[in-house]
């Protein structure tokens, strides 16, 4: 079977680039999928199993099953997904559900401690995006749908986390709203957002106490989840006002550099050193679906489009060139 096929299911295939090894990738609807990257020759693929997949039609790039969650179930349906950066847990997922739950599952033979682990939000409600912590792997951030009287963000230690074994013995395995123990609410190392929904959200890889969210109607929010206070909500560092509060992705080669979109084709870049309005914003045919940043190319932005071409490589000039004067529209490169 192939990628493209798989995704004329009627729930949407999304794929994820392991940050641990290169090799590796994941794909997930109903459930989380872990596959190796290889190139095959046809005489290499008469061993291929039902659970393999061909890339593209015609293609010698496979992705060669290696394990799926079998142990997570699908019920509610997952809502995104995030993949731990942890050398010594390769393989390691936190999954979000329209319940707002996020399951802790690990698909690798690697320290197995955490998985089937859950979070649960006092309100059952969507969770709406995820972002580990790359520096303090214990640590996952949340966002979630609006809630009257529970956080749209909440910063979870997952040292902290619920097992499944227990949920099960106490009939919480799904739980209900406004259910929810001691433990876990000692597991919340940071919340914030009544009222209204966290649609993105990033770390700052130089910053590991600091993340920036995408809040409401049209604010992004910088946070120190060290500024938590018992008795108000947490006021943020940086606030800006501006429409364009979606798909948050940090330069990991310059981390005061940060990419966001709006409703639409439009691309908005930001300098964190002087956080009021966008530096300057690019548009692309169609709507956005996702932004991120090249590892292995300093300074460029993947942007995937609704429409053709559906991938576009922009090489982002530096804020230094800006500063001088200099005029620079961002060069680009399409793929299909």
């Amino acid at each position: 079977p192939r990628i493209a096929e798989e995704s004329d299911m009627s729930s949407k295939l999304e794929v994820l680039w392991s940050p641990n090894r290169g090799e590796h990738f994941a794909t997930y609807t109903s459930e989380v999928k872990l596959y190796c990257y290889t190139r095959l020759q046809e005489e290499q693929r008469e061993d291929l199993g039902t659970a393999d997949l061909q890339l593209s039609a015609g293609s010698e790039f496979y992705g060669r099953f290696i394990a799926g969650s079998n142990d997570v179930h699908c019920m509610p349906q997952y809502q995104c997904v995030a993949w731990q950066t942890n050398a010594a847990r390769q393989h390691f997922f936190a999954v979000g559900q329209s319940s707002g739950k996020v399951v802790l599952t690990n698909l690798g033979l690697d320290d197995p401690s955490l998985s089937n682990h859950y979070l649960a939000p006092k309100s059952g409600r969507p969770c709406t995006c995820l972002a580990w912590n790359s520096n303090e792997n214990n640590l996952v951030a949340v966002g979630l749908e609006k809630a009257r009287n529970d956080s749209s963000l909440i910063v979870w230690d997952i040292t902290r986390a619920s097992s499944e074994h227990v949920a099960e013995k106490t009939n919480r395995f799904w739980f209900g709203p406004d259910i929810v123990t001691a433990g876990e609410e000692s597991a919340k190392q940071f919340e914030v957002g009544h009222t209204e929904q966290t649609s993105s959200l990033a770390w700052f890889p130089n910053q590991p106490c600091c993340l920036l969210a995408g809040m409401g109607s049209r604010f992004l929010r910088i946070f120190d989840i060290r500024e938590q206070s018992v008795t108000t909500q947490p006021q943020p560092r940086e606030v800006a006002n501006h429409k364009a509060i979606f798909g948050i992705c940090v330069d990991p080669s310059s981390p005061h550099r940060v990419a966001t979109y709006a409703d639409g084709g439009t691309v908005y870049m930001w300098d964190t050193r002087q956080f009021v309005k966008p530096v300057y914003s690019f548009s692309r045919n169609g709507s956005i679906a996702r932004l991120s940043w090249l590892n292995t190319r300093p300074g460029c932005l993947s942007v995937l489009t609704s429409e053709p071409p559906y991938l576009h490589l922009v090489d982002v000039p530096s804020y230094t060139q800006r500063e001088r004067g200099h005029t620079h529209t961002p060069a680009h490169h399409t793929r299909t």
